[in-house]
This record gives structure tokens, C-alpha cells and sequence, in this order.
């Protein structure tokens, strides 16, 4: 993960923090523009977060926010779920997301990746949704249509997320 100093400086925390209460802390991210952090948790068990969940981060985390002189005042700090389309960055990410269907945007095209293997309008194309099969530390397994499984190492994956409109396959 490509974190800005802000966001290192606060990670250890959020993991203390959101580890004491009983959550993940799934990602962070810090938007100087609008000088929000957004903090994405979720309890392991239902894979996602409802309202009280996201309070009690909030309130747990009051305290330190008000005591550390680093932290900018005007800071804004929001705590959600990572959501439904949730961004997949980390390993542990995918090994999650495994046998759900993924949208992924590569930095090359099909035909880049896998020369002839697919159809002129196919091949053009950077992006593509399929069956999360397998992850490892170099890259996932996608399962692209009934006849394709296609390794895609992840320096290739400019951006990957789930797709729950998608229909999962047993």
C-alpha cells in the first residue's frame, strides 16, 4: 500500500484501535484536498460493517485525534465499511475476496498480456470481470468466462475491486 506520511502515522493506531473492539482494519486513506481520513473497517465474521460499528471506531478514536499535537485540526475523520465494490490492494484482500466475481483494470491490453488468445474486440480491452479463483504473492487467477482461467500477476493491475453484480458460481 502506497501510504502518505499522515496515513503511516495513524496506521499503527488503527490497527490497535480497531483490533481492541473486535474489527479489521480493512484500508485507510488520507485526501489532502479535503484533508479527510477515511478509515474502512469490518468485523470478520459478516465481512462488512453497519453504522454502531463505525461509532464505536469514531469514539474510541476521539481521544487520541484530540491529544496529538501532529494531527491537524481540521482534519476529518470518517469511518465506513469498505463497501460493496471494495478496492482490493492487499493480499490479504484477494485471499478474502477468493471465489467472488472481481472487476480488474490492467495496465495492458489482453492481447498485451496473452498474444492471440482472444478476439480482436476482446484483446483491445484493459479491463476485465471474472471468478476470483486463487491469489498468491505474485498474482491472481481469474477465471474470465467457462473456458479461460487467465494469470494476472499484480504489477499488471492498475486497479482491482468486487463485483457484486455478477453472478457468483459455486
Amino acid at each position: 500500500m502506497n501510504n502518505t506520511e499522515l496515513e503511516k502515522k495513524f496506521h499503527e493506531k488503527l490497527l490497535e484501535v480497531t483490533k481492541e473492539l473486535g474489527y479489521i482494519l480493512y484500508d485507510l486513506q488520507y485526501i489532502p484536498g479535503s484533508k479527510t481520513l477515511r478509515v474502512f473497517i469490518m468485523d470478520e465474521k459478516t465481512m462488512t460493517a453497519v453504522i454502531d460499528d463505525c461509532v464505536k471506531v469514531d469514539k474510541a478514536l476521539s481521544p487520541f485525534m484530540e491529544e496529538n499535537a501532529w494531527i491537524p485540526d481540521e482534519i476529518i475523520l470518517e469511518v465506513s465499511s469498505p463497501g460493496l465494490y471494495r478496492h482490493l490492494k492487499t493480499l490479504q484482500h484477494y485471499q478474502w475476496a477468493k471465489g467472488t466475481p472481481v472487476t480488474l483494470a490492467l495496465r495492458k491490453s489482453l492481447d498485451e498480456l496473452y498474444p492471440g488468445e482472444f478476439s480482436k474486440k476482446d484483446g483491445k480491452s484493459k479491463k476485465l470481470t471474472g471468478m476470483l479463483l486463487d491469489c498468491d504473492e505474485d498474482g491472481v487467477l481469474i477465471n474470465y468466462n467457462e473456458d479461460v482461467d487467465l494469470k494476472i500477476n499484480y504489477i499488471e493491475i492498475k486497479k482491482a475491486n468486487l463485483e457484486p453484480e455478477v453472478e457468483r458460481r459455486p
